[in-house]
């Protein structure tokens, strides 16, 4: 009787899957997802994000199979990982750190380093921001230990220069950087690569994160020149591929180097594109790096112009309305000022 239940139950055990279908079809929704994420709204990245990782949890009971239940504990964790940067976008530091966490708990128990090492950069990320530089160090480290393609290189490097930068750290600054530039693109990962999108990281995403750097240890001239090189590499692209938040961010970065080496009539002239950007479209980090030019307007020499007063009131009008309140569920995340 014994043997006959185990048999029994075994068989039933055995003829629990899906379709392979099934899990074609939430990777291609996923996949689709990061790769137009430059393309859409945040608040509208979340909520399909959270409606794909919604039907991938309901899914999950529904197999034993050990190979499709770990393609769905991945492809659970992606779109967490994914929740967590629209989340950050947002302006809800607090729950893309929560998010971060639950993509990891998704993937370490298969063990898939692509994805634990991009969740490395983003705690390493969002610490620096947060003003917790040394713990961003030791994410930051950890995640290099992972990563083996060029462009989760590529990224952790430049989230290490801009740790480093927060450090005041400028040897480690240009190391790293020079480090990023020099990754092997023809190695890759099924996460960075193959999902790609907002998991990957361009070379003008990469110039970007430098001219921040530059930035943090005020270092206008090399800050100019990576501003400039990402906003060419952006230029270069089809609308299509075109990433608005990078464009908008090295717009921003470039117009705070430009007031470092006291040039306000420059820097007036470069942020014109960017207040024509629709509220949705105006994510945390553009809006960060506009409270650094907001606040640099301030030194001596320049506050006492009519030029700089404007562009500074200018500038907290644009940022009171932001994609920050189309958060769904913004009480409950707790949307930071």
């Amino acid at each position: 009787m014994t043997a006959h239940d185990a048999a029994s139950h075994a068989g039933d055990a055995a003829s629990m899957s899906l379709t392979p279908e099934t899990i074609s079809l939430l990777r291609t929704q996923l996949r689709g997802l990061a790769r137009t994420y430059h393309q859409k709204p945040a608040a509208e990245i979340f909520v399909k994000a959270r409606s794909i990782r919604d039907t991938i949890e309901r899914r999950m009971p529904l197999t034993h199979r050990p190979g499709q239940s770990s393609e769905l504990f991945l492809l659970a964790g992606q779109a967490c990982a994914l929740l967590a940067s629209a989340a950050f976008d947002l302006g809800s530091q607090d729950a893309s750190e929560t998010l971060t966490m639950a993509a990891l708990a998704y993937v370490r128990p298969i063990d898939h380093a692509p994805l634990i090492a991009w969740c490395g950069g983003n705690l390493a990320l969002l610490a620096y921001w947060d003003g917790r530089p040394a713990e961003a160090l030791e994410h930051v480290k950890a995640a290099q230990g992972l990563a083996t393609s060029g462009t989760a290189k590529r990224r952790l490097h430049s989230i290490a220069a801009r740790t480093y930068a927060h450090l005041g750290d400028p040897d480690r600054v240009q190391y790293e950087l020079q480090a990023a530039e020099q990754v092997d693109p023809d190695i890759r990962d099924d996460h960075h690569d193959d999902m790609g999108g907002e998991f990957g990281f361009s070379v003008e995403r990469a110039a970007m994160s430098a001219g921040s750097s530059w930035l943090l240890i005020q270092d206008g001239a090399n800050a100019v020149q990576a501003s400039t090189r990402a906003l060419g590499l952006v230029q270069t692209r089809t609308p299509e591929q075109r990433s608005v938040k990078v464009e908008m961010e090295a717009t921003a970065d470039l117009a705070l180097a430009q007031l470092l080496n006291a040039d306000l009539a420059a820097a007036i002239a470069t942020l014109g594109p960017v207040f024509d950007l629709p509220p949705e479209q105006r994510v945390d980090g553009l809006l960060s790096r506009l409270l650094g030019v907001r606040n640099q307007l301030t030194v001596p020499a320049l506050h006492r112009h009519n030029e700089a007063v404007e562009l500074g009131h200018h500038i907290e009008g644009f940022r009171r309305d932001s994609a920050r309140s189309t958060l769904p569920g913004a009480p409950r995340y707790q949307l930071g000022s």
